[in-house]
């Protein structure tokens, strides 16, 4: 899994919590905190960790399986 960072763009966020691309965009779409720097969407570190553990937490099936 890659490194802390404490900014990510969209591709590197998803490469952080193993999700698509178009997964992160739906999150930002959907409210996900986000800043523009010169065209380019930046995503803090703590704003992408607490938007992937809702997730994480909304799903079903992980918490069936007692995976959080």
């Amino acid at each position: 899994m890659p490194e802390n960072q404490e900014n990510y763009t969209i591709k590197a966020a998803a490469e952080r919590v193993g999700k698509s691309t178009r997964t992160i965009e739906r999150w930002v779409r959907d409210g996900m905190r986000c800043r523009d720097v010169a065209g380019i969407v930046v995503i803090e570190h703590s704003d992408l960790m607490a938007q992937y553990r809702v997730k994480i937490l909304a799903n079903p099936n992980r918490q069936k399986r007692g995976i959080q």
